[in-house]
């Protein structure tokens, strides 16, 4: 008997070896060929990335730490810089301003004598050409103190951008060709 159990289970392995297997779909190659177009068309972007790579591999590392922080030195320096420039602008705008006030104060003063000596009849009929300069005048030191702020933050952005471009060519020299 034990011979009958042993070729059992043998002749159990041979009749499932030899039972017919189905035949894979079409459809299960079809994902091979999708992956390889796939593939190819994700070619360019791997290269340049594979390009990146290399190029990043080939940075000069020795004292970059010290490059890094004396860039980061400089950076806060150029803040340091815009930041007073942007802030002498408002004062400068303030003082302008200031200077303005006094200059109108005097300008009206100087009309209210000079209404008082030639009369009120006099005064009534140069009264539409004083508010017109007067106006005139509001608009031209509108526009001075415009022009006056604006070419500080002119200036205050100017020396960012200087410094954002010497960060831009620090970077551009890093990576090799």
């Amino acid at each position: 008997m034990p011979v009958k159990q042993t070729a059992k289970p043998m002749l159990e392995r041979k009749a499932r070896a030899t039972r017919a297997k189905p035949k894979a779909p079409a459809a299960r190659k079809a994902p091979v060929a999708a992956s390889k177009e796939a593939a190819a068309s994700s070619a360019p972007t791997s290269a340049s990335l594979r390009e990146l790579a290399r190029r990043l591999r080939q940075i000069e590392l020795s004292g970059l730490a010290g490059r890094l922080v004396k860039g980061w030195r400089d950076d806060i320096d150029a803040l340091v810089q815009a930041r007073k420039r942007s802030y002498a602008g408002l004062q400068a705008v303030v003082r302008r301003q200031a200077a303005q006030v006094r200059e109108a104060i005097g300008e009206w003063q100087t009309v209210g004598k000079v209404m008082v000596r030639i009369g009120p009849g006099q005064s009534l009929s140069h009264a539409d050409k004083l508010v017109a300069a007067t106006f005139r005048l509001a608009l031209a030191d509108l526009r001075e103190l415009a022009n006056l702020a604006a070419s500080s933050q002119r200036e205050a952005f100017e020396i960012l951008q200087r410094r954002i471009d010497r960060d831009i060519d620090a970077v551009q020299r890093l990576l090799p060709p």
